[in-house]
């Protein structure tokens, strides 16, 4: 009998948790790949269950590295906008659209995959172009950095 209550607990836990959203983790597995007037290519590795989910955390780590560490090697060794849990608690509205609702694909000029989606590590690696000065725009307009004072 309780081998049975056992195994029932057993089973209900394991239904339960595979109907969760889970969170990637947020990695420093971002470098620069090259750098233009007003465009930053960045190598970045995502991780997810499909290809599409990983490609899209690794646009997600792109811009969270970009914005909150900073990427060696590049005019953005600063992070853009610094403290990560004191800006996302002050502009929530902001990144819920820019984060979950995927407002980040609207400064993303071109993906390209340089390391195919792996299924074994479930990973997948490509080059990000991102829009710098749009982007910087945005930030300004939403208040969430501030711009150049002369």
């Amino acid at each position: 009998m309780i081998k049975k209550i056992i195994y029932a607990s057993i089973c209900i836990f394991i239904l339960s948790s595979c109907g969760s959203t889970k969170v990637l983790p947020t990695t420093g597995e971002v470098k620069k790949s090259s750098e233009t007037v007003g465009v930053l290519v960045l190598n970045a590795k995502g991780y997810g269950t499909s290809q599409s989910e990983a490609l899209d955390h690794a646009k997600e780590q792109a811009f969270t590295n970009l914005f909150f560490r900073g990427i060696s090697n590049t005019s953005y060794v600063k992070a853009m906008i610094g403290n990560e849990e004191e800006s996302k608690k002050a502009h929530k509205r902001f990144f819920k659209e820019f984060f979950k609702n995927k407002g980040f694909n609207k400064f993303i000029s071109n993906t390209d995959i340089t390391k195919a989606y792996n299924k074994k590590t479930k990973s997948i690696e490509c080059n990000i172009s991102i829009n710098i000065n749009s982007l910087r725009s945005n930030l300004e307009e939403n208040g969430v950095i501030s711009g150049f004072k002369f």
